[in-house]
């Protein structure tokens, strides 16, 4: 400042006292408009405690005008203050002169508030700010974590957490309990220590820092030593910088043992245990395989003598306690490499591997024959009674004989006949010259071929009961074949042949036709509604045009699909899943019912039901078994039902011939049944017979047919 400003300045003390006011309203506007950015809301009072500032975001907060509250009281600005613990925390600052710094509930406008309160010379200055999203979220985090925790403690699988070391820093409950450690003995144990075939590696690591997860198996240890097979889902993740890996275990022991069970159900024989059909091609196969040169693999089958006799004397429970006896003898005598299997019925096979391939008594196979035989003709008792079957057994030998499996089974059965045409009770080796067998099978199939066109055939029909009402709601067509000259042939003579020559499509064709034809006449002259259930072969379902067929079939007869059932082998269906899949889809959108018939009996049933749209689950007689100190054959048989059940498919009873088993099949809630006890099957006058009966008297003539 120049010499006549300072003068000028000196001259008049007014102007210096209006540059002072000036410049300290210029002070004050920069300090209100700095109170006014800040992001929190600013009060301040003097030690009256009247306001002597308060920002926008304070007025606004507590909803008073600006310019009206400075200079009065606290209180008179926001009487919600009083009594709170808030003005106990500025009341506090004021006196002790320490700042306070807090966090508390303000219920006017339901907000949480972050404040500072700093004693001045003059009073006191207050910052606050609303917390409420902050607490909301933590509240919600403090929410989630409990309900991690309680979601960690209870679960049903073990869940162990793990450092970067692999030690263990976190276990639910359910790991302490299955494992047998104390939480805090599991806690610092090393991972590995619970593992008993398993090797962290550099790949299983590297993969895991990558994000990926890993579904591991895994033999898991306990605490006692004891072991058990583990699916362990491992995964990788971080927090707080830390790097962590969790593994979520479950004991497989359950599910193993199920599949077992399962498996074991597959391939082996329900009633007498041992190997199915399906079990002995493997097992044979592979002895076929492993076959060294200069050995031989031996084929035997066998047929029980007497078997029918006792099973038409004594029933069909005794028949099977003498199955289950057989097959016990069988295996008692056999060497563990070797295999001894039920292929249904009477019928059994043996196969063992020996030294050589000639035949005759010196060879080692006849020593087998020879020791099966001797304990076959020992008594069994059956029906408190001892009786002797003996039986009929046929060998063939690999490679003198057969090359292939399925030629060694034919030779077999070849010289099993041949041993039962010469007295039964005896073993013969197969010969080229055993062509009787083979030659009366052919003359068999020249008759076959013309028969259909003969007009030979001819159906019979079996009544199938409701169980609830115990009326025939339906019947199965079995065919029968009167040969000109040798009467009437069974159909297990000749539907095998029809089967491997073809003929059992144009056969088929002609049971589903006339079925359907005699069923449509059944139902207009009877005016009930009438099923009917016709075989099909696995040929039959193999043809493009089946469904068509079918079809046809329902048109011509004017028979509505609803009234008739296809039934189905498990072989049928298994043989090709995803062609057989699409043949029952197109089937089923015609309307006609799916039926398994003999449901269990030799294939992996229970693989297969909720792939195909099956109806009905006909049970094979041979689940209705005596208790085997597992499980009883109501429970078992019950278990079956609500399976079927629960599957929405009914469940057919096949076999029934006493009472008792009418009762326990009853019991189980089973829907239909059919056999001696309700009906033979019926040429169809006899039919027409009974299904002009009252239906209240339709069970018992049925069972007064069966007698």
């Amino acid at each position: 400042m120049n010499a006549p400003a300072l003068n000028s300045l000196a001259a008049d003390p007014q102007l210096r006292i209006d540059d002072a006011l000036e410049e300290l309203k210029r002070s004050r506007e920069r300090m209100n408009a700095m109170l006014e950015s800040i992001g929190d809301a600013f009060f301040a009072v003097d030690r009256d405690w009247r306001v002597m500032y308060a920002n926008g975001k304070a007025a606004s907060f507590v909803g008073v005008d600006l310019g009206s509250s400075i200079g009065k009281p606290l209180l008179e600005v926001v009487p919600d203050l009083k009594g709170t613990a808030i003005l106990d925390r500025y009341l506090q600052a004021m006196e002790s002169g320490q700042p306070a710094v807090f966090e508390d509930y303000w219920a006017p406008t339901a907000t949480w508030v972050e404040a500072r309160a700093f004693p001045t010379a003059d009073g006191l200055s207050v910052y606050f700010h609303d917390i409420t999203e902050k607490r909301l979220a933590e509240e919600a985090l403090r929410k989630s974590e409990q309900r991690f925790r309680n979601l960690f403690q209870q679960a049903g699988d073990s869940i162990l957490i793990t450092d970067r070391e692999l030690r263990i820093v976190a276990a639910n409950g359910r790991a302490c309990a299955h494992f047998g450690y104390r939480e805090d003995e599991l806690l610092g144990m090393s991972a590995r220590a619970i593992d008993s075939n398993f090797s962290y590696g550099a790949e299983l690591y590297e993969s895991l820092l990558r994000g990926q997860t890993h579904l591991l198996r895994i033999v898991k240890r306990r605490k006692d030593g004891s072991t058990f097979p583990a699916e362990v889902h491992v995964s990788r993740f971080e927090e707080n910088g830390q790097e962590f890996f969790q593994a979520i275990i479950r004991d497989l022991t359950e599910r193993e043992d199920a599949e077992r069970q399962l498996h074991h159900l597959a391939t082996h024989d329900t009633l007498t245990g041992l190997p199915n059909r399906a079990l002995l091609h493997e097992r044979l196969q592979r002895m076929l395989d492993d076959c060294a040169p200069g050995r031989s693999v031996a084929v035997m089958f066998l047929d029980l003598d007497r078997f029918k006799e006792v099973n038409d004397s004594f029933g069909h429970e005794h028949g099977d306690v003498l199955l289950c006896e057989v097959a016990a003898r069988l295996r008692g005598v056999l060497r563990p490499a070797d295999v001894v299997a039920r292929l249904g019925g009477d019928e059994f096979v043996v196969a063992a591997e020996i030294g050589g391939g000639s035949a005759g008594a010196a060879c080692p196979a006849a020593a087998i024959g020879a020791k099966l035989l001797e304990v076959l003709t020992l008594p069994v008792t059956v029906g408190a009674q001892d009786v002797v079957v003996g039986a009929s057994i046929g060998i063939s030998m690999y490679p003198r004989d057969a090359a292939t499996r399925e030629l060694l089974f034919q030779t077999a059965d070849t010289a099993m006949y041949r041993a039962k045409a010469e007295g039964r009770n005896r073993y013969r080796f197969f010969e080229p010259a055993m062509t009787v067998a083979a030659r009366a099978r052919m003359a068999l199939e020249l008759s076959l071929r013309p028969a259909l066109a003969r007009e030979e055939f001819e159906l019979h029909y079996q009544p199938r009961v409701d169980l609830r009402s115990m009326e025939i709601v339906g019947m199965e067509a079995l065919i029968r074949w009167r040969h000109p000259q040798q009467g009437m042939v069974p159909p297990q003579q000749f539907i095998g042949i029809a089967e491997e020559t073809g003929l059992v499509n144009p056969i088929g064709r002609w049971v589903l036709r006339e079925a359907c034809r005699q069923t449509r006449r059944l139902i207009d002259e009877y005016a009930k509604p009438i099923r009917v259930s016709v075989n099909v072969s696995a040929r039959q379902l193999a043809q493009p045009g089946f469904a068509a067929e079918v079809r046809e079939a329902l048109a011509d007869a004017g028979l509505a699909p609803v009234a008739l059932e296809l039934e189905l082998t498990e072989s049928a269906l298994i043989e090709d899943l995803e062609r057989t899949a699409a043949m029952l889809g197109e089937l089923q959108a015609l309307g006609v019912k799916l039926a398994v018939d003999d449901f269990g009996t030799g294939y992996s049933g229970l693989a297969y039901l909720r792939r195909l749209p099956i109806d009905v689950l006909k049970l094979d007689r041979s689940f209705v078994l005596q208790d085997d100190g597992r499980i009883s054959a109501f429970d078992f048989v019950k278990a079956f039902v609500d399976m079927a059940h629960a599957l929405q498919m009914q469940v057919v009873a096949e076999g029934v011939e006493t009472t008792e088993v009418l009762d326990f099949l009853r019991a189980a809630s089973c829907d239909e049944a059919q056999g001696y006890l309700l009906g033979r099957p019926l040429p169809l006058a006899e039919l027409r017979k009974l299904l002009g009966s009252r239906p209240e008297r339709s069970a018992v003539l049925a069972a007064e047919a069966g007698a």
